[in-house]
């Protein structure tokens, strides 16, 4: 037996017996994590506003290697990310990110630098002004992508290996790049201007996404995030409809 302390993002949270809670939560140092909150819905637990979906936290873990379910000894908030919360669609946003955390993340992948993207990235969308907000998505995608080893080539044709030359060209959602013929897994054509805003977009970091001009990408049909779930998908054989996008509007 182990006592981890480990900073953490709430996936969620659900009533467990009288008064407890089961938590899903994702380090960056152990991957996904499920713990028993005992206690969290007692009203002075100072468990309590600590574990709504979301939150940043650092996390007090008795780890057991035995158990299926972890114990949750201690919490503190790091941020609530209340700019996210007070615009339904940045919560939807970030919900869908969690969404996708807890569907393709096997439990226990310790994914540092990516945890650290996570919460750069939910600092970026709380703080934001933009009125398109899903470039923040779709930059999401991308990287679920790269980490998990299906990453997108965006630079070049993928019949020719050279950057395009005669437009339009098509997203192929499987090969998970720009195909001069048409494309594959139903994706859409891309004009000259699209196609460099999505290269923008694949480079960037997330501290660009605030000023980024990638709003050509908003025509685009289909969405891409319908694309870049479809890569993910095809890759990963998982269901990735995303409940959270209903409050999208």
């Amino acid at each position: 037996m182990a006592v981890i302390k480990t900073d953490a993002l709430v996936l969620n949270a659900m009533r467990w017996q009288e008064s407890s809670k089961i938590v899903h939560l994702f380090s960056g140092e152990h991957g996904y994590v499920k713990v028993i909150a005992k206690g969290a819905l007692r009203p002075k637990s100072p468990f309590r506003a600590a574990l709504e979906t979301l939150n940043h936290v650092e996390a007090v873990i008795t780890h057991k290697p035995s158990r299926g379910l972890q114990l949750l000894t201690g919490v503190s908030l790091n941020h609530a990310w209340q700019g996210i919360r007070a615009d339904l669609r940045k919560t939807a946003l970030a919900l869908a990110v969690m969404e996708l955390l807890k569907k393709l993340f096997p439990e226990h992948e310790p994914v540092p630098d990516f945890f650290d993207y996570l919460t750069g990235l939910l600092a970026a969308l709380d703080g934001s002004a933009r009125e398109e907000l899903r470039p923040f998505l779709w930059h999401a995608v991308l990287e679920l992508s790269d980490v998990l080893g299906f990453a997108w080539r965006m630079d070049v044709c993928l019949e020719t290996g050279r950057p395009p030359e005669r437009f339009p060209v098509f997203l192929d959602s499987r090969r998970g790049g720009i195909a001069c013929g048409r494309g594959g897994g139903g994706a859409g054509a891309l004009d000259r201007p699209q196609w460099e805003a999505l290269l923008r977009l694949s480079r960037a970091a997330v501290t660009d996404l605030e000023t980024l001009d990638v709003d050509g990408l908003a025509a685009y049909r289909p969405d891409l995030t319908h694309v870049g779930l479809s890569h993910l998908a095809f890759h990963t054989e998982t269901a990735l409809s995303l409940q959270s996008l209903t409050l999208y509007e």
